[in-house]
């Protein structure tokens, strides 16, 4: 049975919309982004609006936007028990201005919302989490990230592995306001699936490049815990740029040099 999206959570959470963004500067089909012409024509564009040099950053902070999609798809799966279908014919990657940042939408003209059994058995489960997951990975990010590879000579795991720390913090962010054990497991579920078991061959790779274990280090202020990421964003390849706090090129001598410092300014403030 299908059901009505929830486009005020698509839109915050995921960056999904059913409209047009009134102030978008650039707008792009998916299709078109899955030619190298089309995804270079992106990159170039979007490069400047970062101050980068090349396009590299472009594309590793792209693919940090794209995460949107299939979390989102996750999300329906894990906590709503649908299956989310996105059409890649029918979506148009958006680009707008939110002060002195650029910013994504991905405006979609059709969305299917599918309201699975409930409670669904563990079988049922997998089977439609294997068909949607493997669905937006094969059919949407793979042939973007392919065109990225094309563009920029990087190896894809680079790009892949923007995604991983996120899809930890986000699906932390889900469980912590989730008071359901049995929706909690699942979370976990799911979440073990794509970092451990989506086959190698929906990647179009010789392994899962999501496949990178979690690691955290003191957050900056010393409070508590925060992931490191999965890869280098190349945020300091940009103007005034700098390798981030929770970067995995940099060690941790280095984090409490700047920990201390972040302490010490606040302390004087």
């Amino acid at each position: 049975m299908n059901t009505i999206p929830d486009w005020e959570r698509l839109g915050r959470q995921f960056y999904i919309t059913n409209e047009p963004h009134p102030s978008a500067i650039y707008r792009q089909s998916f299709t078109e982004l899955f030619t190298r012409a089309g995804m270079q024509q992106l990159l170039q564009y979007y490069a400047p609006l970062l101050k980068a040099e090349d396009l590299q950053p472009a594309a590793t902070f792209l693919c940090s936007w794209l995460t949107g999609i299939p979390l989102a798809v996750q999300y329906h799966l894990s906590v709503e028990q649908q299956g989310l279908t996105l059409d890649p014919a029918q979506m148009t990657l958006e680009m707008y201005m939110s002060g002195p940042y650029c910013q994504f939408a991905f405006h979609v003209n059709e969305l299917s919302v599918e309201q699975l059994p409930v409670p669904a058995a563990d079988d049922q489960h997998h089977k439609a989490r294997d068909h949607y997951l493997h669905t937006v990975y094969r059919n949407i990010l793979r042939p973007m990230i392919q065109q990225m590879t094309e563009v920029c000579g990087d190896h894809a795991r680079m790009y892949w592995r923007q995604m991983p720390a996120r899809f930890q913090y986000y699906t932390n962010q889900w469980k912590n306001w989730i008071d359901d054990d049995q929706i909690v497991q699942t979370i976990e579920r799911d979440l073990h699936y794509v970092i451990n078991g989506i086959p190698a061959e929906i990647f179009g790779l010789s392994r899962n490049p999501l496949n990178v274990p979690p690691r955290h280090t003191l957050n900056i202020d010393g409070t508590g815990e925060t992931i490191l990421r999965s890869a280098c964003c190349l945020f300091h390849r940009m103007e005034d740029g700098e390798y981030c706090f929770n970067c995995p090129k940099i060690s941790e001598a280095v984090r409490e040099e700047r920990r201390l410092a972040y302490q010490s300014r606040e302390e004087k403030t």
